[in-house]
Formats: C-alpha cells, structure tokens, sequence
C-alpha cells in the first residue's frame, strides 16, 4: 500500500474537518468504487460503493475487524466484542444480546430518556437563543447512559470528559490509556457493590449476566463500558445534532417532527442514512484480496465508507435530498452481520424521544437565521456548534 499514491493528498481524512465531505465523495466515485486516500498521513482504501461495502462487513476472511481493533481500540477500551471472533465473540454477545433488545430497551432505558430530554428542555426554557449542542445535543445521550449506569450525578461532568477522551486513542495514545485506567477505577467499586447487592440497573444485570454456564468476569464488564459510554453516547449525540440542524432549517420537515410516532423513526432512519456520525470506519484487511477493483494486501487499512454507501446514487436515488418517505432497509449506519451495533435500538429510541420533545415544548423552535451551520468530521461527523432560537422569530 505505500507505493500507491493517494487521491486528493493535501486531504488527511483523519485530520481535516472536510465540511465537504459529500463533494468531495463524488469526487472520488468517478476514480472507482475502492480508491486511496489519505488517512493519518499515509495511503489507505476508500470503499464507497454500497454492494461492495455491504460484503466487506459480511466477510470475516478478508475484514476480519479483530486485530485492527487491538491496535486502535484494545489499548484504551479493553477486550470489547470488536476485538474478539468466533467462539469468544458468539458467548460474549450472547451474555449481554439480551440487554439490548427492544423489549429490554423499553423496560429500563426509554424511562430515563424521557425525563432527561425535559430536564435539558428545562434548562433552555425562557432563553430567546441558545447553542443547541452544548445545551441539548452533547450532553442528552451522555446523561443517559450515565444514569443508566447508576452513576451519580456529580461526576456526569467527569464522565464525559473520559468519554470523549476514550475514543480518542489514534490521536492521543496516552490521554486515552489515562481515561480508560481512571474510568476502570472508578467502575470497578460499582461492579463489586453490585456483585454484592444486585439490583435491578444495568451493571447488576451484566454482572450477574449468565449464558451456557458462562459469565462475564470483570474485565468484560469493564471493556463492554469502556466501549459503551464513549461509543454509544458520542455517535448519537453527533447524530442528533446532524439531524436537528437539517430539520430546523426545513419548516416541513419540522411539521413532521410534531406528527405522530412514525413520523419520527422515518425522520430518524432517514438522519441516520442522510448523515450518519460514523462516517468512515477504520478496517484493517486480514487476508489478500481482490477487491473493487484493486489490489488489497494483508495488514492494508481500508476505511469503510459509511456514508459514501449511505449516499450511492445506485441504491438511493437523490441521495443528498432528505426524504423520511424512502425505503432506507439497505441503510449501513449499524454495520452489518455478526457485529452490527448493539446500541441500534438505544439510539433510536433516544433520537424519537427527543424529536418529540423538543418539538413538543418548543414547537416554533427554529435555527437562528444567517449563521453557516457546517457538519465536519470524516470518522465521526456532526455539528459542534449551532445557535436556535426556541421560540421562533425573536
């Protein structure tokens, strides 16, 4: 791979906001469907095409994610179920499946998003203009899973910064091993209380989780928080502030927002292909293959192309349109296959809850008029900074 040059070179995908991004995707589809690029200063393959994409999450010979991960997320995350295969993966997600399945989901999940989503409208009320990602877009998904948890709420401040310094390990290596060991020690003394005095939260759940015979020791349960909280609270939260900014600038499609139910997962699904906060995933091929067109050799990394396939002309007519009315089954935004994401339903269920609640206490809420609100970011892509004004026309 370091003999192929990259396209666009002066472009680090790794780096570089690229508030450009759909353009600059176009751009490369005329060179083929699996292109190089240039990701942390040296050359890796862009897949862009939704078939192709959609077998490499399928293929465990070619893109087995296993050892790719233990070099970019093992060191400040643990052992998660990204870096474990066959017979270790199956047992490990069958221990905590269970969990994340929506009638589970419903039962001790959807009871704090609600009251969450009020207590941040809470906060807002009154004020003539505020800046929605900092007072609802970041810290509402953060705020879940924390007290999900059963973390006090005191250190939620803490948390987040551990959450956000986590996922961080390619680009600061050291900050991010640091986050891990002060997250895994406060936790730990969480897992031992509830080993001893089960409840009925979550980590009591995985702690006393039990599948043929199998339970999950304490490092499990610490690697499966490791990549939980910052995984999980990160992308809905950069999701949602990509989807609020879209629908506050479109009077419409803020009048679905405050129909019914349905209306809100079509909005959801259709955010979720439309720019969806993992943009491009990092992938290390695992064995030669031809693919696409182009040679890819073991130990090449590749990035997975989420939103190149998302917005394949080929699958979805239109695609940077934003229409809740397409069919959008073929969506990759969770993966596909033995690892699609566990959090699936979580996200959603926190996206519709606060399309609707937001719209309910502020139905004429809109985006402050002249600004230039930008979606940046290639590997996980959202808003950071957008003024509204919660009750219309100031």
């Amino acid at each position: 791979m370091n003999a192929v040059t990259p396209l666009m070179p002066d472009i680090d995908f790794a780096h570089d906001d690229v508030p450009n991004l759909h353009e600059l995707i176009d751009e490369l589809r005329a060179h083929g469907p699996v292109v190089p690029v240039r990701y942390h200063g040296s050359p890796v393959w862009l897949i862009m095409d939704h078939g192709l994409l959609k077998g490499a999450f399928e293929d465990y010979v070619h893109f087995d994610a296993t050892e790719g991960y233990k070099l970019i997320a093992e060191p400040s995350m643990g052992k998660t179920l990204q870096t474990m295969a066959g017979e270790e993966h199956r047992v490990s997600r069958a221990l905590v499946n269970p969990l994340f399945m929506p009638v589970k989901v419903r039962s001790y999940v959807e009871a704090l998003i609600e009251p969450i989503a009020h207590e941040l409208c809470d906060r807002i009320e009154g004020q003539r203009e505020v800046e929605f990602v900092s007072a609802f877009a970041r810290p509402y998904p953060f705020l879940v899973i924390t007290r999900l948890l059963g973390i006090p709420v005191e250190d939620e401040a803490r948390f987040m910064e551990w959450a956000i310094k986590m996922i961080d390990f390619p680009w600061d290596p050291e900050g991010s091993v640091r986050a891990k060991e002060e997250f895994d020690a406060y936790m730990q003394a969480i897992i031992d209380d509830r080993r001893a005095n089960p409840g009925d939260d979550f980590v009591s759940r995985l702690a006393h989780a039990e599948y043929e015979g199998q339970k999950l020791s304490d490092e499990r349960i610490l690697s499966f928080l490791g990549l939980l909280f910052p995984a999980g609270s990160d992308t809905t939260y950069k999701n949602g502030s990509s989807l609020f900014a879209e629908l506050l600038g479109k009077p419409e499609l803020c009048a679905m927002a405050r129909g019914s139910d349905k209306d809100r997962e079509a909005i959801v699904t259709e955010g979720l292909r439309w720019q969806p906060p993992t943009a491009f995933l990092p992938r290390m091929a695992s064995a030669d293959v031809d693919f696409g067109g182009v040679r890819i050799a073991k130990g090449d990394w590749t990035l997975f192309g989420i939103t190149a396939a998302n917005n394949d002309p080929a699958v979805f007519p239109d695609p940077r349109r934003f229409d809740p009315s397409r069919d959008n089954r073929e969506i990759l935004t969770f993966g596909r296959s033995t690892h699609f994401c566990l959090g699936m339903h979580v996200a959603r269920r926190e996206l519709e809850t606060a399309l609707r609640v937001v719209f309910e206490r502020f139905p004429n809420i809109r985006l402050k008029p002249g600004q230039d609100v930008q979606h940046v970011g290639a590997v996980l892509r959202g808003v950071r900074h957008m003024i509204v004004q919660p009750y219309g026309e100031a």
